[in-house]
This record gives C-alpha cells, sequence and structure tokens, in this order.
C-alpha cells in the first residue's frame, strides 16, 4: 500500500520522479533533462494532461496543491481502514446478528411444531 502513499512517488518503472517534474515546471532542468521529460510526457496521456494543468499555477501553488492531494489521499486510505475495522469490532453488531439467527432458528422450530 505503500505505493498509493504518495501520488507522484517513484518507484515503478516508467514513473518520473517528483523532484525531476517539479524541478520542470520551475525550469530548473538542463535541455537534456527537459528533453526526457517532454519525451516521456509524449508517452503518457493523463500526465501530460496534468502537467498542462500545473504550468499554469506559480511554482509555490503546486508543491502546496500536491501536498494536499497527498494529505487527502493519506485521510481517506486510513478513514475506510478505520470503518472496516469499526465494523469487525462492533460487539453489539455482533450480539444483534446472533439474536436475529437465534430468533430464525426459533421460528423454524415453532413452524415445524405446528405443522404435525
Amino acid at each position: 500500500m505503500s505505493g498509493l502513499d504518495d501520488i507522484l512517488k517513484n518507484g515503478d518503472k516508467g514513473k518520473l520522479p517528483e523532484e525531476m517534474l517539479q524541478a520542470y515546471l520551475e525550469g530548473r532542468l538542463s535541455p537534456e533533462q527537459q528533453h526526457e521529460v517532454e519525451a516521456w510526457l509524449a508517452e503518457e496521456g493523463m500526465e501530460s494532461d496534468a502537467v498542462e494543468g500545473l504550468k499554469n499555477l506559480p511554482p509555490s501553488e503546486t508543491r502546496h496543491l500536491v501536498d494536499r492531494l497527498n494529505y487527502d489521499l493519506r485521510h481517506e486510505l486510513t478513514k475506510k481502514k478505520r470503518r472496516r475495522k469499526a465494523i469487525t469490532d462492533n460487539q453489539w453488531a455482533w450480539l444483534a446478528v446472533l439474536i436475529v439467527l437465534m430468533l430464525c432458528v426459533l421460528g423454524f422450530v415453532v413452524i415445524k411444531i405446528v405443522e404435525k
């Protein structure tokens, strides 16, 4: 799940490092590196669209936006984990399920007795 922690994290083959992308947006890359980034973006669809949108923002806002997206992503992932855990740890829910099952069995027994 560590791959989901950071939306621009480098680690998978063919991914662009976040630092290189940030330097590209700020114009701090050498011409060779810029060409490498542009070649990578030419092969990618969604990523190049995202970079085009990020070019319209100031670099400080870009950094803030990426940090905010990463924070929101982490928050949503942990929130979903908590929901799943809360259901399994809720002893009142288990008690309610047990009571409903017992009532079903009791109803079945009563119906069978009445039929005879």
